[in-house]
């Protein structure tokens, strides 16, 4: 077995019950670890459709690279698990050398601690007094959790410094101060030098200061200058921040710079060394999550993107040239058949993403054959709440076929499905996923 149907069988077990996407119809309740060497297979007609599916060996190609992109920069990652919410994807990332794992807010950071993750990023704002109170009684309930946690507020940080007050057993919480870039975080030196006056007056020496934090996703736009406009502002004020910080723990102390999505991380790995050689005692922290997945879209364009920029190296970039394929595919059976070229699929607005744009058909397959490669003219034309129109030129599409489809957007595909069936190097179910949100 591969890492993640290991993984799968051990700490992911559950019951396939009656009803889950992807369980085939008459099938009693089944322990997942058992699917494996069932012989199940999207394109057979066997299992309900549609279901969302992962290419194993091509996760484990992505995953590869990126984690040689941090080995040779010296850098670390925290990959973002708001993207699969899959525990099991999560402990084979931390498994495979992640410093631990980001999440988005407190529910996934419970989701996570009860899955035995120890060691979390909190890469989001939480709240104010009432979501330190939450985070307090989240924590307590668990034994040595080491968290990290962005902050952008006084009122926070007097929310935690209070709830901290207020309970000498709650465990230490480590605070980087985000800068802002069009989301969360200061949005000037001057708010970042009055949050870290109220941070350096705190009387709690449980609650210390970290580093610093900045999401740089929100600064790309479709023209270089810009982007390059937007980049120079934030990690000038990202310098700003790291410094300010320095000064106020002092040099002994080990500082997180964390920045990092899917889309600039080359940008943030570049831009960033200057800024580390200068404090000496700080280290970067990734938060790619994106990109162990791609997809048929955005997320793909932009890191063959980061390769075409070769700002990492000849070789590194041919590396991530070759890499970062998409490892996703929905699974759908075609209703009906309107014509020559036009069909209806099962599959909807309920089941995929379409926030950057609609499904891409690659494949026909009848009676669990691969039929054809589908041309570049294959579109959908329109989604409906479970309907999807295909436009499927040059090719006799039979009611009943099976399209497998590429996705956009793997965030906001992978949240629509309660489990993903991972697929072995012949495209047969070898194990199965559970998400979590919520």
């Amino acid at each position: 077995m591969n890492a993640i149907e290991t993984l799968a069988a051990e700490m992911g077990r559950f019951q396939l019950t009656p009803g889950l996407r992807g369980v085939p119809i008459g099938t009693v309740v089944t322990d997942s670890a058992s699917v494996k060497g069932q012989g199940w297979h999207p394109a057979d007609g066997e299992m309900s459709l549609p279901l969302l599916s992962l290419d194993l060996q091509t996760y484990a190609e992505n995953k590869a690279v990126m984690l040689e992109v941090c080995r040779v920069f010296g850098c670390e990652i925290a990959p973002h698990a708001k993207t699969p919410m899959s525990p099991v994807l999560a402990r084979d990332l931390v498994e495979s050398g992640a410093w631990g794992i980001s999440v988005a807010d407190l529910r996934q950071a419970e989701v996570m601690l009860h899955h035995g993750f120890r060691k979390l990023l909190i890469a989001n704002e939480i709240g104010g007094r009432r979501a330190a109170v939450r985070l307090a009684r989240l924590l307590s309930a668990f034994s040595q959790p080491d968290i990290h946690l962005f902050v952008d507020s006084a009122e926070l940080v007097a929310g935690l410094a209070e709830t901290w007050g207020d309970d000498t057993c709650l465990p230490p919480l480590k605070l980087l101060v985000e800068v802002g870039c069009g989301r969360g975080g200061v949005n000037s030196n001057n708010e970042l030098d009055r949050l870290l006056a109220v941070i350096g007056d705190l009387n709690e020496p449980r609650i210390t200061l970290a580093g610093v934090a900045a999401y740089e996703g929100t600064a790309n736009r479709p023209g270089e200058a810009e982007l390059l406009a937007n980049l120079d502002d934030l990690f000038s004020r990202v310098s700003y921040g790291l410094m300010a910080v320095r000064r106020l723990t002092g040099e002994g102390m080990p500082l997180i710079l964390s920045m990092g999505g899917s889309s600039l991380f080359d940008h943030v790995i570049t831009r960033c060394r200057s800024i580390l050689d200068e404090d000496g005692n700080a280290s970067l922290l990734l938060r790619s999550g994106a990109c162990f997945f791609s997809d048929n879209g955005p997320i793909r364009t932009r890191l063959r993107a980061i390769a075409r920029r070769g700002l990492l190296g000849a070789e590194i970039s041919s590396r991530i040239a070759g890499a970062f394929e998409p490892t996703l595919r929905l699974w759908a059976e075609v209703l009906s058949v309107n014509g020559s070229n036009d069909v209806i699929c099962g599959v909807g607005l309920r089941d995929v993403a379409h926030d950057q744009g609609v499904p891409t058909p690659l494949v026909l397959w009848r009676n669990g054959k691969r039929l054809a490669v589908l041309s570049e003219g294959a579109m959908v034309s329109k989604l409906n709440d479970q309907h999807a129109f295909v436009h499927v030129p040059g090719c006799a599409v039979e009611l009943g076929d099976v399209i497998e489809f590429g996705i956009n957007h793997p965030c906001t595909t992978i949240d629509k499905h309660d489990v993903i069936f991972g697929l072995d190097d012949k495209g047969a179910v070898s194990a199965v996923l559970r998400t979590f949100f919520g």
